[in-house]
């Protein structure tokens, strides 16, 4: 995750749930933003928030400027043999999935 120098509900949200998509956090957060901005509407009929709704358009541009870091790197065993934990020094072979 890449500090942009600005506040952001889905990046506050990242710090906490890392989905595998990258974008999801920013995702939910406009959507809950678009259903707040629109709900007076569905429900009396009322106008449309359009401050909230533009926040909405900003975590999802956000979120699409988020940069998906890599894994870190899990250690291996070297070739495609493990050792097993016994006291045979023949290698065990492994399964790849």
């Amino acid at each position: 995750m890449r500090a942009h120098g600005f506040f952001s509900l889905g990046g506050f949200l990242s710090r906490f749930w890392r989905p595998a998509y990258v974008l999801l956090p920013w995702a939910f957060t406009s959507a809950m933003l678009t259903v707040t901005a629109l709900w007076d509407r569905w429900t009396r009929g009322g106008a449309i928030d359009y401050t909230v709704l533009g926040l909405a358009a900003y975590e999802l541009m956000i979120g699409l400027m988020e940069e998906d870091a890599p894994a870190p790197a899990i250690e291996r065993p070297r070739g495609r043999e493990a050792w097993a934990s016994s006291h045979s020094p023949r290698p065990m072979p492994t399964v790849e999935h």
